[in-house]
């Protein structure tokens, strides 16, 4: 929109404002005439041509402004223009309408084209792949039973679910106690058994200890006299040792001049062996898993702590 005076467009600086004498738009600058109006009972500023029509003394005959003439002088060429273009305007129209009904019967062409092209589609494939061999269950499980060399009935038997626990939480509680009581009962049974075991061992070694005593005395009885009397005198003396030691009583045993402290190297409990191989104490069980042939470590002697320790 533009003055109707001036002619010059409206805007956010230049802002429409309406003559209150015609009604007409018109910028603030073109509405600089003063003039009362008995309408509104007060004086108005009012555009230049009212300010005319009120100063002669014709009949008010509010006529709209040249510029208003103008515009509509543009109009009506315009529509003269459109009046001579209706016919190229029907014939575009037809000439659209045409167009569309050809793109319409292209879409329902091609959803039918696409319909079929699916369907050769899958006639190829299924040619391709052929006729599909239908084998039943049975002799699968036939092939894998021969595969792993099995009976056919282990390999139809399902796994067995096991069954839902039913039990009450108390009940369950007294079962996991029952279960814990016969752990400890097995446990020390396998201790006992151990204890056992240790102590065979250590009566079958004391014999054979006796035995190789028995077995030298022997031996130096049955020497020939040609022996030098050196080698006589030394057994004399051997033979002597043991009965000595063998008449002494453990209480009266002299103290024992070692700082080593009786307890096991592993655990720390009261030793009772010693081992021959590297001369570490041990208790029964921390013996047996020390104990290595290749170390020389599978032999051993009871212990028994020094009362002055």
């Amino acid at each position: 929109m533009a003055c109707n005076s001036c002619a010059k467009p409206f805007n956010l600086i230049r802002k429409e404002k309406g003559c209150p004498g015609c009604g007409f738009s018109y910028c603030s600058k073109c509405l600089n005439n003063k003039l009362f109006l008995p309408k509104l009972n007060t004086e108005a500023n009012v555009c230049a041509k009212c300010k005319r029509l009120s100063q002669s003394n014709q009949p008010k005959t509010f006529e709209p402004p040249d510029s208003y003439y103008k515009r509509m002088g543009l109009i009506a060429d315009m529509s003269s223009n459109t009046t001579g273009n209706k016919s190229s305007e029907s014939e575009q129209t037809s000439k659209d309408e045409e167009i569309r009904s050809r793109l319409q019967r292209l879409k329902e062409n091609r959803k039918s084209a696409a319909g079929t092209s699916n369907e050769e589609i899958q006639n190829r494939l299924q040619k391709v792949k052929g006729d599909i061999p239908k084998i039943s269950d049975a002799e699968l499980q036939e092939r894998l039973a021969k595969l792993r060399g099995l009976p056919v009935s282990a390999v139809q038997s399902q796994p067995v679910l096991p069954a839902p626990d039913k039990r009450t939480e108390q009940e369950q509680a007294d079962d996991l106690l029952k279960q814990y009581i016969e752990q400890t009962n097995m446990n020390t049974k396998y201790n006992d058994e151990f204890d056992n075991l240790v102590k065979d061992m250590e009566s079958r070694l004391g014999k054979l200890k006796n035995s190789e005593a028995t077995s030298e005395l022997t031996k130096t009885a049955e020497r020939p006299e040609s022996e030098s009397e050196d080698e006589e005198t030394a057994v004399r003396k051997i033979v002597d040792k043991i009965k000595a030691e063998a008449s002494l009583d453990p209480d009266e045993l002299p103290p024992s001049t070692n700082d080593e402290l009786p307890f096991c190297e592993i655990c720390n409990e009261d030793a009772t062996l010693r081992c021959l191989g590297c001369r570490y104490l041990f208790c029964k069980r921390c013996f047996m898993e020390h104990k290595d042939d290749d170390n020389g470590c599978s032999r051993y002697e009871p212990y028994k702590a020094p009362k002055n320790v």
